[in-house]
């Protein structure tokens, strides 16, 4: 509707501005009557060429779950209202990939799920935006030491990543930890694991596999996942012990020399 009444004030035709963003009048159509909503490089243009200063690509959040899977759709939403937000992931977590990481997970992930890569892409970068603001959540992060290894997308992906993480672990309201390989926590093997800390005071889990994740919101079963995260976190390096083990990743492996760490 907002796409609609914009094209009528700029005195456009649906054909004439489908021409302009490059689709068929038929795509226009689809976008304004809501049955299929424009990805994100879609929605820029159509901000650019309506003239609209963002009030499109501002929208385009709440239409944006689109990309996700239904079962992923409410967490990634309270995530993004979480005060306080812990992950336990045998990959780096979605708030701090890079592009480059993020289009190589999501390319392989393309097996489970079609759609467009580039508008998947785009949706998890804007959900990093949450940790932008004046007051961003807590954000607490334990990888596996095998993240720091495995070379997903490549040894400069993963190298440019390993940097972000060294330059977004300064950061007062961000915490890094690395668990070392030698001091596996059994329960975590073979998933993520994020717990919420919602406005309201209460606390859900999340737990994710390959193609499947599960909220837990019931109290005593979410004090169970809380334990588990307690072990990970005891048994994890401190912050300034992780930084310099990612560094060591990165100088031994990608010939790199980072200038930024966690303390």
């Amino acid at each position: 509707m907002k796409v609609r009444k914009l094209r009528i004030a700029a005195g456009l035709t649906q054909q004439q501005l489908g021409d302009q963003v490059f689709v068929s009048n038929t795509r226009i159509a689809q976008i304004e009557l809501a049955t299929d909503p424009p990805g994100w490089k879609l929605t820029e243009s159509l901000d650019n060429v309506l003239g609209a200063e963002g009030a499109l690509t501002e929208l385009w959040p709440l239409i944006g779950l689109g990309p996700y899977e239904d079962w992923a759709a409410k967490f990634l939403e309270l995530q993004g209202v979480a005060t306080a937000v812990h992950e336990f992931s045998q990959t780096v977590p979605g708030l701090a990939q890079t592009e480059g990481y993020a289009r190589a997970l999501l390319s392989d992930g393309q097996i489970f799920n079609e759609g467009d890569l580039e508008t998947k892409v785009a949706a998890r970068l804007k959900r990093q935006h949450v940790l932008d603001g004046p007051t961003p959540p807590w954000f607490w992060m334990i990888l596996d030491e095998a993240v720091l290894r495995r070379t997903i997308g490549g040894p400069q992906v993963l190298a440019d990543q390993l940097s972000w993480l060294l330059e977004l672990g300064r950061r007062p309201r961000v915490h890094i930890q690395v668990l070392p390989l030698r001091k596996p926590v059994a329960a975590a093997v073979g998933g993520s694991l994020s717990l919420l800390m919602l406005p309201e005071g209460h606390q859900i889990a999340y737990t994710e596999g390959i193609h499947s994740g599960r909220i837990v919101e019931d109290p005593h079963d979410v004090a169970r996942y809380a334990v588990v995260y307690d072990r990970l976190q005891a048994n994890a390096l401190p912050p300034e012990e992780s930084a310099a083990l990612i560094r060591d990743v990165m100088e031994e492996h990608y010939s790199c020399a980072p200038q930024t760490d966690l303390t």
